[in-house]
């Protein structure tokens, strides 16, 4: 039994399936021989300690199982070895005796007394669905510290790190989104705007002739050559009007990723939903209220696992060059084929500051968030993990000019950085780069709606081996 853990732990060996179970029958008289499955269903792995599933499985090698032989079995966990072993019942005083642990807890429980083995395994598997003593909810978290798959936290795929990022992106990448330097609309226009209470906007979708614009720009010069502001009279009160409007947002996430001990590497494909609904301040339209409600999909192999979250984000402006944002939110994940489920609270601060740089705008991000599980269950299983993280994430957004394309196209660069402090896990930093391109729709001279399309990459560390590569794609459409 040593040999054969210490062989799945240090052996460089990449494995195709969240779980791996190898047992090996010891009859009362003959040789020992092992027999093994894999897959991406928890229970379906578990199953196989089943009699009539052991029983045909030693058919397979022309082996004969008769319900007496000892069995242990090692059981590869999403990366956390795990024991089950039924002991030579006609030795032992107390009859069927089924013991399982996880050496890297310190945790071991027995089931015995049972008529029959079967018996003593259901017994384990309500024992796992109910967590108790905490059993699986300590696993939980150790999970979030050794799988690169956890659907719960550790890893830029799990609900931990989404939400952290969704967090940002609503308070920082959004907000700046459709963001270009002054200098790109005319001189005259931007004028106007100025003295109609306009000044340079860095809202989304916001008023402007032809252009977005950003707020912090500042006009020089005079405007005494310009006609009467009477005569836009009309023109500007249809402005204020529309950038006054409540938005509706929908889009689609798409992300790649591969993540890697060092020893097994897996990859999962992510789809989300995002949708959001933002209400405008009448007294000040720089003021909004963010309604979030993104649904998503994570598969790993053959695994599927259901992401649900509900959030509210404020926005409001400190200065024409800086606004903050405070979120609070909470999340649901659940997979039976995984055997994950939990809920996540979160609670985030993102600020806002942007500089104009000639034609360009530089928009300087930065994110305080406190993010911890909560108990939650899906179908039979259910537990809190007591996992409790504190993100920080800093990112920088060029927006530069779109004369080389064309007059309703944006161009926009980030880079950001995610850090990670409080409980350990699979990975803990993570940096990404990307580019943006948005299509703007108008009404005359005022934006009634956006289309952006983004690229990313990001790289995720932690300790030792762990890492992860993290391709993007997304589509957002406001309107």
């Amino acid at each position: 039994m040593a040999g054969l853990l210490g062989l799945a732990v240090a052996g460089p060996v990449f494995a195709a399936d969240p779980f791996t179970f190898e047992i090996v029958i010891t009859p009362l008289t003959g040789e020992s021989y092992t027999v093994s499955d894999a897959g991406s269903n928890a229970e379906a792995i578990f199953n196989l300690l089943q009699e009539e599933n052991l029983r045909a499985a030693a058919a397979q090698q022309g082996r004969t199982f008769n319900g007496d032989e000892i069995i242990q079995g090692n059981l590869d966990f999403r990366g956390v070895p795990i024991t089950l072993n039924f002991n030579d019942f006609e030795a032992s005083p107390n009859g069927e005796v089924l013991t399982f642990a996880i050496e890297e807890l310190g945790l071991s429980q027995s089931f015995e007394r049972f008529e029959t083995r079967q018996e003593n395994f259901e017994a384990f598997k309500e024992f796992i669905k109910r967590n108790e003593g905490n059993i699986v909810s300590a696993l939980y978290k150790l999970l979030a510290r050794r799988s690169s798959i956890d659907p719960i936290a550790g890893n830029p795929g799990s609900m931990q790190s989404q939400a952290a990022g969704r967090d940002f992106d609503q308070g920082f990448t959004q907000k700046t989104s459709q963001v270009w330097g002054c200098s790109t609309s005319a001189r005259h226009e931007m004028i106007m705007l100025a003295r109609a209470g306009f000044a340079c906007q860095q809202e989304v979708a916001d008023a402007s002739f032809r252009m977005p614009l950003i707020e912090v720009a500042q006009l020089d010069g005079t405007a005494t050559d310009l006609p009467s502001d009477g005569l836009y009279a009309d023109h500007f009160d249809r402005i204020k009007r529309q950038r006054g409007a409540n938005k509706a947002s929908i889009g689609l996430q798409y992300a790649r990723i591969s993540a890697s001990d060092g020893r097994s590497e897996f990859d999962s494909t992510a789809f989300t939903l995002p949708l959001s609904y933002t209400v405008v301040f009448d007294d000040d339209p720089k003021q909004k209220l963010i309604f979030r409600l993104p649904i998503g999909m994570t598969q790993t192999e053959d695994a599927d696992t259901l992401h649900l979250a509900f959030s509210v984000a404020y926005s409001h402006p400190m200065t024409d060059r800086w606004s903050l944002t405070p979120s609070a939110g909470y999340s649901v994940v659940g997979s039976e084929d995984l055997a994950a489920a939990s809920a996540l609270a979160s609670f985030s601060l993102t600020s806002s500051y942007a500089l104009s740089l000639g034609s360009w705008s530089l928009n300087i991000g930065n994110m305080i968030g406190s993010y911890s599980t909560q108990k939650f269950k899906v179908g039979d299983y259910e537990s809190d993990p007591g996992i409790s993280n504190t993100v920080l994430t800093n990112g920088l957004m060029f927006s530069g000019p779109n004369s080389l394309l064309a007059n309703d196209l944006v161009m926009e660069y980030f880079i950001n950085d995610t850090r990670y402090s409080g409980d350990d896990l699979f990975t803990d930093n993570m940096q990404e780069i990307g580019i943006n391109l948005g299509r703007i729709r108008t009404q005359g001279e005022i934006i009634t709606s956006y289309m952006k399309a983004g690229l990313s990459y990001a790289k995720a560390s932690g300790d030792g081996d762990n890492e992860a590569d993290v391709i993007r794609l997304s589509l957002a459409y406001k309107f």
